[in-house]
């Protein structure tokens, strides 16, 4: 499961655009409380875990994706391309 899928899940907006950037401020249904089950969705499916000082710190999908390689987790970078827009 790619990292875009897992935030797509926690937040339960399946079809919203992610980006590096993309953030709380910026995306439907991202809350403060979707934040920290994004935290523990993350921590759980790449077996690592983050101080709190790590999570204060992130900003956006971009720095989850940069803290999870620096902890030598295999993150998906490029999200993979969904079938409905290969028949398109």
């Amino acid at each position: 499961m790619s990292l875009y899928q897992i935030v797509r899940r926690v937040i339960g907006e399946e079809d919203v655009a992610l980006e590096e950037a993309s953030n709380a401020d910026t995306t439907a249904g991202w809350d403060s409380l979707k934040n920290m089950e994004l935290i523990f969705a993350v921590e759980s499916t790449y077996r690592v875990r983050f101080t709190v000082k790590e999570v204060v710190r992130l900003k956006n999908i971009g720095d989850l994706r940069r803290l999870l390689v620096a902890k030598g987790a295999d993150v998906e970078v490029i999200e993979p391309v969904r079938e409905e827009l290969l028949r398109a």
